[in-house]
């Protein structure tokens, strides 16, 4: 019966991290990431939505940390990011070499 009662209590509370797992908009426009640095949780995800009318956006991540590349995103198209690492994690646009995020993880 310890057993069941210890794999219980596993399970609500992996249930418990999910659900405070966090959600936030990072938005591309006029050629700028919407914050230039923002603090998350661990498990959080980021949600990178490309806000132009006519330009194509490449978010991808530098360092070892969260690694991520989206590739190539239209216009009007988000895509999204979990972040898994504590630490943090600087993001950049490969065809626009002046947007820059900085990602830190908690």
């Amino acid at each position: 019966m310890k057993l069941n009662n210890a794999w219980m209590m596993l399970f609500a509370l992996c249930l418990t991290q999910v659900a405070f797992a966090g959600s936030h908009v990072v938005t591309q426009k006029d050629k700028k990431f919407s914050v230039v640095a923002l603090k998350i949780k661990k498990g959080d995800t980021i949600s990178f939505k490309n806000d132009e009318k006519d330009i194509t956006h490449n978010v991808y991540s530098l360092g070892p940390k969260n690694e991520f590349e989206l590739k190539t995103q239209p216009p009007g198209q988000a895509s999204d990011v979990t972040f898994k690492d504590a630490g943090t994690t600087d993001v950049e646009c490969a065809i626009h070499p002046t947007m820059k995020l900085k990602v830190t993880v908690e």
